[in-house]
């Protein structure tokens, strides 16, 4: 079943939709609608990011992480519009328009949500001006969780033959954990195609972190999650394990910077080097 959220102010959209930026005419999800007398000022969309979400639960900062179709929405107040919307009636806007269709509001401030809308799992969060009684602009951040599309296309082999090693980044664990998740079967089977078809291969798998935490903690995690690959090809994959050797360096191999969310994914990460 699909939902549409409608704000419960949405009267009259004759004037909204009649001043967004001409690029950003569809970057609207077609579930999520707008305040009245706002018009689309700006927007950037992606058909997969990384994004962080930051929100504050008793005064505690909390942080999501997910990777999906990634939609940023500016909202500008259009010249002649008299109504006056305060950031409180923005935000209570939307949580109860959420709210409606079993949205959860994360956070004490009901500004970041998570919901089911059309069968997508969804975080929406909205940023508004604190305090304001006649707020001028607000925006909006909405990430459909979903798997990337691998458009980029390289064998095993010949990155092995390239460069001795390959990260494999489709290999997913949850946050300081060595459990593999279970989206990770396609990266995982791609590694056993690959020893299959070449059964004199000896590869070792390294494990990588980011500099997130302690460090000795995440020398011990990237080993964790080197044995659990370790383990997977042996056990599922029925690898040789006279052919698989493991390790762990943590955060002392990184390939990008650590001062970004996106550095940090990039740094997260299983390689597999030939032996």
């Amino acid at each position: 079943m699909k939902f549409t959220i409608f704000l419960v102010l949405l009267l009259n959209t004759s004037l909204t939709f009649a001043q967004d930026v001409k690029r950003c005419e569809q970057a609207e999800p077609a579930y999520l609608n707008r305040m009245p007398g706002f018009y689309i000022s700006e927007c950037k969309n992606s058909e997969y990011n990384n994004a962080t979400f930051i929100y504050y639960v008793s005064g505690t900062a909390k942080k999501i992480n997910k990777g999906g179709k990634y939609h940023e929405l500016w909202y500008s107040k259009t010249a002649g519009e008299e109504r006056k919307f305060s950031s409180a009636q923005i935000l209570e806007n939307y949580s109860n328009a959420l709210m409606k269709v079993k949205g959860e509001a994360l956070d004490d401030k009901k500004s970041m949500f998570a919901a089911s809308l059309d069968g997508k799992e969804v975080y929406i969060q909205v940023f508004t001006a604190a305090n304001s009684v006649d707020a001028r602009s607000y925006r909006v951040v909405v990430l459909e969780v979903s798997d990337m599309k691998q458009d980029v296309a390289i064998t095993l082999k010949e990155a092995l033959d390239r460069d001795g090693k390959v990260p494999v980044y489709g290999i997913q664990f949850d946050v300081n954990k060595s459990i593999i998740k279970a989206e990770s079967e396609k990266a995982l089977e791609q590694i056993i195609d690959y020893l299959n078809s070449n059964p004199s291969e000896k590869i070792i798998v390294v494990g990588h972190t980011d500099n997130t935490g302690e460090m000795e903690a995440n020398m011990s995690l990237s080993k964790a999650r080197a044995l659990a690959v370790k383990e997977y090809l042996t056990v599922k994959g029925k690898i040789d394990p006279t052919r698989l050797a493991h390790d762990g360096v943590g955060p002392l191999c990184p390939v990008s910077t650590n001062t970004s969310e996106e550095g940090k994914a990039l740094n997260r990460r299983v390689e597999i080097v030939r032996q």
